[in-house]
């Protein structure tokens, strides 16, 4: 067993103590190994760049030598020891769905960023000691005795994040003797009855489609903000979902909280239990490299919003509201013409979540979700409603999942045309592994449910006037999107380049609302690294964009087809 002791001192400093403890088992020498990475998050992070104070001794206190074999692999000569104690400090403030953080009122742990196993001992009882306030509650998904947690094996210790807080409020809800645990952390005031009928209906519609649930147990974990904020992450028994102002969560804001929740949900199936092989087991010393990222967030991000339809829990307005927003994502991002879905999934590693080089790739996640909604029209087209994308997760789940083991692209894939036939491969071919055109691909599929697309101007004035947005950092306007081939960048303005005048003008509060009454041409003060320019601009029709609309008149196929698709 590996023994933790936890605890702070000055938490307006940021630094957690830890204190951890192994037997030798007789070795000579003991490698201590912090991951590089995070499941969920496909980049190289560095954790051990938090870390400070690094020391190890034995049952009498006497120092160790040790040395680091690379910057996140520590070797101790145990010297003949029974047993060694390492300690170091862990410097958390950063508060997001994915990190650790320490303040007056609470800490939050991702053990992945903070906490060692010993290489050739992943699959040890992990014990942790929490010392904290007599008034704080522990909210977490691992074995609990008052403030004793426990759980076995890294990869499980990793997959289980650890609020403790005296102002932690808590809830439940039961879906075929599972319980589901609502946890939230923050100013908020949660409509209990509201949310325990949503999620529910939400929750018995996934777990319909899959015929069982991964685990015994659930938990969500809301760390609620003052300020905006949207972020979630996926784990094995748990999710933590980062989001606020806490004063708009109930309200204006609860779209956004539901549809973050479903996606994690969803999660618990897919990358979680249904996991690419390349990550059977992970490995977190180094980038684990995969191409069906598309899997794994385009799935669940279209099936995370379609199942809050198919619930009840969105009505159309709201579920189409999703949709639009993917195909928006995916119209104003013209690295689609430049890096496939699959290759960009795989890149993740390289550029991780940031914008990076103009227009050099697309997402996995809108992107990927609008080609999963069109494999599974072409599916219930091509079965006339007996099969659908359900059917293709629920195999991957039987075949791989419960039987222990990971998938690989074919397998997705060769499931996928299984039910849909050419068309599905041509999906694959084309809008997957190429980088194709979407929207003639589009239309077809949405004609099987009887929907189409309008065109509609793009509410970003920048975006339609001049083919450029931009956004408010430290005070400055900053051009971040240049549309190839628009007025914006015919006339040599580009990325990184700071807006400082409109008709010589200071900007003040929003661009669009100095924009809104310019009737022909606009003339912008442009500094760029090392010069300074006024650029007259004529006012075109750029970034154009599509939405998603019901036919008026359908016939009877399309009809029953669509009740198949959203179960309405």
């Amino acid at each position: 067993m590996i023994n933790y002791k936890i605890s702070y001192n000055n938490p307006h400093r940021h630094f957690v103590d830890f204190e951890m403890k192994a037997d030798t088992n007789g070795a000579k020498k003991m490698l201590f190994q912090l991951a590089s990475w995070r499941p969920g998050r496909y980049e190289l992070a560095n954790f051990s760049q938090n870390i400070q104070k690094w020391e190890v001794y034995d049952e009498k206190k006497n120092p160790l030598n040790f040395r680091k074999i690379t910057k996140d692999l520590w070797e101790v000569d145990t010297n003949s020891a029974n047993d060694i104690t390492i300690t170091y400090n862990f410097y958390a403030n950063q508060l997001d769905a994915g990190s650790c953080y320490l303040d007056e009122h609470q800490l939050y742990l991702n053990p992945v960023h903070c906490m060692f196993y010993i290489v050739d001992r992943m699959e040890e009882e992990y014990q942790l000691k929490m010392q904290i306030p007599a008034n704080y509650k522990i909210a977490s998904s691992m074995l609990q005795d008052n403030n004793i947690l426990s759980v076995k094996g890294y990869d499980l210790l990793v997959e289980s994040p650890i609020i403790c807080s005296d102002s932690l409020q808590h809830g439940s809800y039961d879906i075929d003797g599972i319980t589901f645990h609502l946890w939230f952390q923050g100013a908020c005031k949660p409509d209990w009855k509201k949310l325990k009928k949503d999620f529910s209906a939400f929750t018995k519609s996934q777990i319909k489609y899959f015929g069982s649930f991964p685990v015994n147990e659930y938990h969500y974990f809301f760390q609620i903000t003052p300020y905006r904020s949207y972020h979630g992450v996926e784990h094995t028994k748990n999710t933590v979902l980062l989001l606020g102002p806490g004063n708009e969560i109930m309200g204006k804001r609860y779209e956004d909280l539901l549809g973050v929740c479903s996606h994690e949900l969803y999660h618990t199936w897919n990358i979680k239990a249904i996991r690419p092989v390349e990550m059977y087991p992970y490995d977190y010393t180094k980038e684990n490299y995969f191409k069906t990222g598309f899997v794994a967030e385009g799935v669940t991000t279209y099936m995370g919003d379609l199942m809050l339809y198919n619930s009840g829990v969105f009505n159309w307005e709201e579920f189409v509201k999703t949709q639009n927003q993917n195909l928006e994502r995916h119209l104003m991002n013209y690295g689609r013409y430049n890096l496939s879905v699959a290759d960009s999934g795989f890149d993740s590693w390289l550029d991780g979540y940031k914008l990076g080089a103009p227009n050099r790739k697309t997402s996995i996640y809108p992107d990927a979700a609008l080609c999963m909604l069109m494999i599974d029209l072409e599916i219930i087209r091509n079965t006339n409603g007996k099969n659908s994308l359900h059917s293709v997760m629920k195999a991957l789940y039987e075949n791989f999942a419960l039987k222990d083991k990971g998938y690989c692209e074919d397998d997705f894939r060769n499931i996928c045309v299984k039910y849909g036939g050419l068309k599905v491969a041509e999906i694959f071919e084309n809008h997957i592994y190429g980088t194709e055109d979407y929207i003639s691909t589009l239309k077809t599929a949405l004609e099987v449910v009887g929907l189409e697309l309008n065109e509609k101007n793009n509410p970003n004035l920048t975006a339609q006037y001049f083919g450029f947005i931009a956004i408010k950092e430290s005070g400055k306007f900053i051009i971040k999107k240049v549309e190839p081939n628009s007025e914006t960048d015919k006339k040599a303005i580009a990325p990184e380049d700071e807006i400082k005048k409109i008709d010589g003008e200071e900007i003040k509060g929003k661009i669009s609302d100095m924009l809104k009454d310019c009737k022909h041409e606009v003339r912008l003060t442009i500094k760029k690294k090392f010069t300074e320019k006024t650029i007259s601009l004529t006012i075109g029709n750029h970034y154009k964009l599509l939405e998603f609309r019901k036919k008026e008149n359908i016939n009877d196929e399309q009809f029953a087809l669509r009740k198949v698709w959203c179960n309405n």
